[in-house]
């Protein structure tokens, strides 16, 4: 069964209980599980259907006491728990009794990633984009949509498609051909939908929930938050309002997918929009920006594979200013990390512990023998680490303020370089202290999790009057809300790493 079935099953089940007033968002989760079952599988696609809607109704499924174990207190889905409400499906217990256990992939795993990505793009055509393909212009913003769309032709010819995005979310109908021969792309997208405004919330929600298998979607806007319906509100209701919005969006795909935010440059000439929809004609550099998202495992494969190895070196676009990944973490995983202890970087006296010398240990993480350097008193312990996982950006890795180190030695990160050895490590960190501890301690690292990151607090503005080169209307407070749903409990850190000294 099709993604669209069930949703057209929601919706019927909708109709009927609004005239017979028959059922609860419990018992129409439970129809749309036994209608996803029809064919003796779930699938990726039908599993995010069932996500969508449980974030949608997830306040009544919550108080029901067949589905609230689905929702955890911070109003995510306890996956587990909905894997159970479909093993207690009658139709999956039947088909079950029957020797046909059904199969059931709410997680996707390797199967999509090993196909092509495909690449869906979502430009937004509204008033305030059309000056960034200005007849004037030097062609910055075309070159980069041009060298995006044929580096994923190229791996997957012919699969990739357009659509136009503002009030409405409508297919370009050009080719990619055709959409390369354009003199200025916006001449056909400006015929789609209303282009006096954008609706952020419907665009997300249709990416999201459109995005599954081997889709990759990118958003090409200024995300310049602006709804009609909040016409003589004031700048910072209006910031609010767009914060709490992508929160909520959000907030049923924390889990299954991530999203990549890339700030770019491009020539603009024409009339600038500001927030409240004030006209101001400007020409000159102006910021706008690409979010690539896609599933989990699609991302994964967009990072790691060879056949993207050229793709992903985003820095190399037309353009390119800076970068934020948006993905779930725990900060209960770390890293993959040693001590390097023939490392030339290391200053003073230390090798492995007796005890991981004697297992044949891989890594090092327990040192013995920590004796300062006899000249200065110092010691340095290079720590090789692999920080690939986490896609921030080399101005966040390699900042050493990045970096906590709690324990007795005072140690403190004083250098962060690229590396590249052993089992994929990619980062070294030097760790410096002047005043060594004695005896049995820890030192443990902790790299910052902070939002905002400087490049978005330096470009967000909360007053666009007189429009620059560099300042995008409530930009931070629109990416706060994304952040708040993957980051619901304010984590400090992405990860910790424990090294043992004596």
């Amino acid at each position: 069964m099709t993604r669209n079935s069930v949703y057209l099953s929601a919706l019927l089940l909708a109709s009927v209980c609004t005239l017979s007033g028959c059922s609860s968002p419990a018992d129409d989760l439970d129809s749309q599980v036994s209608d996803a079952l029809s064919d003796n599988a779930i699938d990726v696609s039908e599993a995010d259907a069932l996500r969508v809607y449980i974030g949608r109704e997830n306040r009544e499924l919550g108080k029901d006491d067949k589905t609230k174990a689905i929702i955890l207190p911070d109003g995510k889905i306890d996956e587990s728990a909905l894997l159970a409400f479909v093993k207690r499906n009658r139709t999956y217990r039947k088909l079950a009794k029957e020797g046909k256990t059904p199969s059931v992939a709410l997680s996707g795993g390797a199967t999509a990633a090993t196909k092509p990505i495909s690449l869906n793009l979502y430009l937004e055509a509204s008033g305030s984009m059309f000056p960034y393909d200005a007849p004037s212009g030097n062609g910055t913003f075309k070159r980069t949509l041009n060298d995006l769309l044929t580096g994923f032709d190229a791996t997957n010819a012919g699969q990739g498609k357009i659509y136009v995005v503002n009030t409405e979310v409508n297919p370009l109908g050009l080719s990619l051909s055709q959409f390369f021969k354009e003199r200025n792309i916006f001449t056909v997208a400006k015929t789609k939908g209303k282009t006096t405004s954008t609706d952020f919330e419907k665009i997300f929600k249709t990416i999201l929930s459109e995005t599954s298998g081997n889709n990759l979607s990118v958003l090409v806007s200024d995300l310049i938050y602006s709804d009609p319906a909040l016409t003589g509100m004031s700048a910072q209701k209006t910031l609010d309002a767009a914060s709490s919005l992508l929160t909520t969006v959000f907030n049923p795909y924390v889990n299954t997918h991530s999203m990549l935010v890339l700030k770019l440059e491009a020539d603009f000439d024409g009339t600038y929009y500001s927030w409240n929809n004030a006209k101001r004609t400007y020409k000159g550099e102006r910021p706008y920006y690409l979010c690539l998202i896609g599933r989990n495992e699609v991302m994964q494969q967009l990072y790691t594979s060879p056949t993207y190895a050229q793709i992903r070196r985003f820095d190399q676009l037309p353009g390119f200013a800076d970068s934020w990944f948006f993905g779930k973490t725990d900060g209960a995983a770390a890293p993959a990390f040693t001590v390097l202890v023939n490392d030339p970087a290391k200053k003073g006296r230390f090798k492995r512990s007796a005890d991981e010398v004697r297992e044949r240990a891989k890594v090092v993480h327990a040192l013995t023998d920590v004796q300062p350097d006899v000249a200065d008193k110092n010691l340095t312990i290079p720590v090789a680490v692999d920080l690939s996982a986490l896609h921030l950006p080399t101005s966040v890795l390699t900042d050493p303020s990045q970096y906590v180190v709690d324990g007795k030695d005072n140690f403190k990160v004083t250098a962060v370089q690229p590396y590249q050895g052993a089992n994929g490590m990619t980062h070294k960190l030097l760790l410096t202290s002047d005043r060594p501890a004695r005896g049995d301690r820890t030192a443990s690292i902790r790299l910052r999790r902070q939002f905002p990151p400087r490049w978005i607090a330096n470009t967000t503005t909360t007053n666009d009057q007189q429009p620059d080169a560099n300042s995008t209307f409530g930009l931070q407070n629109l990416l706060q809300g994304v952040d708040r749903a993957y980051n619901p409990n304010n984590q400090p850190e992405y990860f910790t790493l424990v090294i043992n000294l004596e």
